[in-house]
């Protein structure tokens, strides 16, 4: 929410819209082009005709006005753009404060100046390794970071300091300052605009709309292009700091962490990796065309990844920050946080497909690879995350993979448009069962780990519940049953990969269950305040191990009650109430009201009618006894599935029933 008194509704709110004022500055320009040639058309008339030109002065005055006040324009929508460069969700009217905005020519005066005295300031330890220069240093950084979205000051201050300058910067903060990782990051920022400075900006995919919205700053566009060219020796330590952290052109920035740290031959190590590898987290076009382009030079994605694992691995000298960082790379070139699961672009499915089926055998070489000599990768639990991040995002692909039900089950793994029997699913390529096995089980060993595949599990059953319901209308549960066998299929192949890797015994199969429980605990909240069941929370609940749903509760006794504080089971009541939730928001109807005072001591509704939360329920044997007898009145137990009682009842039994089927395959599998 935007605070009262401000945004765009203020009287003291400054703003542009970046894609307006391309489409004025084109105007502009097209009209000041025509009145240049009508003008010049009219002089050479006026010449032949041996007339005085002088009644024209006034045209002429008023192009040299276009000529400049077009660079002005074109500076504010730079400046725009950089200073919301990191929001780039963000569109119409942007904040743009115009009291900062310089000159062209004083904001390349100040930048340039800027460098000198920063070339000139010292950095050093103290006797006692204080740093007397951080006041100093300090300032000059402050200095840039208020001018960092300003194109022409920023590309004066890197073309001052020429290449070697601009590459010692981040090691001559590091020297002299107390905190230098956040000046380094201004300092990254700031390039970023530069760079992005000398950009055409096309709209509508017109070549003749295109703006140059960008600076010609001597001796900057020489840095540009040599930072991109192949280095005598790969690997600049320096250069990965000055990426990090800004919005570089995608297509600059993959050439130059390509040249500099993703071929073989770069030779870089833990830290000096993460700057590179952020970079291209930032930027997942980037990190597509870098990771393209190194294939394309015939180095194959299973010998990449092997170089990349054991250069980002966590060891003493080594935290693990350039382990997650790799991670964050891979996930981003999948489309994993600029693309949604079900609408992947062809490259990033591609990218994705390749690496699902690549990783694995990473992990578990063949007996024959290991008397070649090469020996299983250490995947570090900080890249592990960002798998599951993966499997998340492709959480359509995984539940089509896992499906035991169809005839794809025995075919191999295949890039391209899948027919799937599954209401709402549109993968765009298939997985085997056990290759979608084996890629499950490299981010099962931890609940942390494969946090981030329950929550995209979670947003694909809310759309497939809702697709399903659709295609069945008010008089069938065909569809929904589909959709309920095919995420039984994918939860059973979860909670195997999980034992699989966490280890099989009872007392490991009893910790997972309580680290579930204890999830389950806080999502389902035992005090009572309702927590929306969505992402994460709706995927542990209907994927839950617990044993009977709700048709079992007919004989509620004292030490049934007692095990209901195993949130185990309470996951399967708050199931079971989601199905009824979800049946009866797409059409369905109890004939016999839950208000009925049949079912009313103590009752199981609010006082408006609905039905109480589980939690509540739970909490009385008489109220569980009447929660089942309502879903007898509806035709629990008998065969009408249009009725909601016997429909909640089938979905149930359709998931447990994929659920168990496919943990038993899973074990082949292993």
């Amino acid at each position: 929410m935007t605070p009262p008194g401000t945004g765009p509704l203020s009287p003291d709110y400054s703003g542009l819209d970046p894609e307006r004022m391309d489409a004025f500055i084109t105007t502009f320009k097209t009209g000041g082009d025509r009145v240049g040639e009508a003008a010049g058309a009219l002089r050479r008339l006026l010449e032949q005709a041996r007339l005085p030109a002088a009644e024209l002065q006034p045209l002429a005055a008023t192009l040299l006005w276009l000529d400049t006040k077009l660079p002005e324009l074109r500076r504010r929508a730079q400046t725009a753009r950089a200073a919301n460069a990191l929001t780039p969700w963000r569109t119409g009217l942007l904040p743009f404060d115009e009291s900062k905005l310089m000159s062209q020519s004083e904001a390349r005066k100040k930048g340039a100046e800027l460098a000198d005295r920063f070339r000139d300031a010292r950095s050093r330890f103290g006797t006692f390794g204080e740093r007397p220069n951080d006041a100093e240093l300090g300032a000059l950084i402050a200095e840039l970071d208020a001018h960092r979205d300003d194109p022409d000051f920023t590309a004066a201050f890197f073309a001052r300091l020429g290449v070697e300058g601009t590459l010692n910067i981040a090691g001559k903060l590091r020297q002299g300052m107390r905190d230098p990782e956040k000046a380094i990051d201004v300092v990254s920022r700031a390039f970023g605009t530069a760079i992005r400075g000398g950009d055409v900006v096309t709209r509508a995919g017109r070549e003749d709309s295109a703006v140059f919205t960008g600076t010609d700053v001597p001796g900057f566009a020489r840095l540009k292009d040599e930072l991109t060219r192949e280095p005598p020796e790969p690997g600049h330590r320096a250069l990965g700091w000055l990426l990090r952290a800004g919005d570089f052109p995608s297509e600059w920035l993959a050439k130059v962490v390509k040249a500099h740290a993703l071929t073989p031959e770069a030779g870089l190590q833990g830290k000096e990796m993460e700057g590179y590898l952020d970079a291209l987290g930032n930027n997942p076009a980037a990190a597509r065309l870098a990771l393209g382009a190194v294939r394309k030079d015939g180095v194959p994605l299973a010998e990449l990844l092997r170089d990349l694992f054991r250069r980002t691995r966590t060891s003493v000298s080594a935290g693990p920050e350039a382990a997650d960082a790799f991670g964050r790379m891979l996930a981003a070139a999948a489309g994993a946080y600029d693309e949604k699961d079900g609408a992947h672009s062809p490259e990033s499915a591609k990218f994705a497909f390749d690496l699902m089926r690549a990783l694995p055998g990473l992990a578990n070489p063949t007996p024959e690879e290991r008397r070649r000599g090469i020996w299983p990768v250490e995947i570090d639990d900080s890249t592990r995350k960002h798998l599951a991040e993966i499997a998340g995002a492709y959480a359509t692909e995984v539940t089509e993979g896992a499906n035991l039900g169809d005839s794809n089950r025995t075919q191999g793994s295949a890039f391209g448009p899948v027919k799937t029997v599954v209401p709402g699913l549109k993968p765009a390529f298939r997985l085997s069962p056990e290759e979608t096995y084996a890629f499950m089980k490299l981010f099962a060993n931890s609940p942390a780990t494969v946090a981030p595949f329950e929550e995209g599990m979670g947003r694909l059953t809310d759309r497939l519940m809702a697709a399903a319901a659709e295609a069945d209308g008010k008089g069938s549960i065909d569809h929904l049953e589909r959709a309920m066998r095919a995420l039984g299929y994918t939860a059973g192949m979860q909670f195997a990969a999980e034992r699989a890797v966490q280890g099989s015994l009872d007392k490991k199969d009893e910790e997972f269950r309580e680290q579930r429980a204890a999830k389950l605990g806080f999502f389902t909240n035992m005090a009572g305040i309702s927590v929306p069941l969505q992402g994460q929370p709706l995927w542990i609940l209907v994927s839950t191990i617990a044993g009977s749903a709700i048709n079992g509760l007919d004989k509620v006794d004292k030490t049934r009650l007692d095990l209901l504080d195993d949130k185990t089971r309470l996951a399967a009541l708050v199931r079971g109430r989601w199905l009824i939730d979800t049946l009866m928001a797409h059409g369905f109807k109890p004939e016999v009201s839950a208000a009925d005072e049949r079912f009313n001591v103590p009752p199981i509704v609010d006082e408006n009618g609905r039905l109480l939360p589980f939690e509540k329920i739970a909490q009385s044997k008489e109220a569980l006894r009447n929660l089942n007898n309502w879903l007898i009145a509806n035709g629990s137990g008998l065969t009408d599935e249009t009725r909601v009682g016997e429909a909640t009842e089938r979905l149930d039994v359709a998931f447990r029933g994929a659920r168990d089927k496919s943990m038993l395959a899973a074990a082949d599998f292993d």
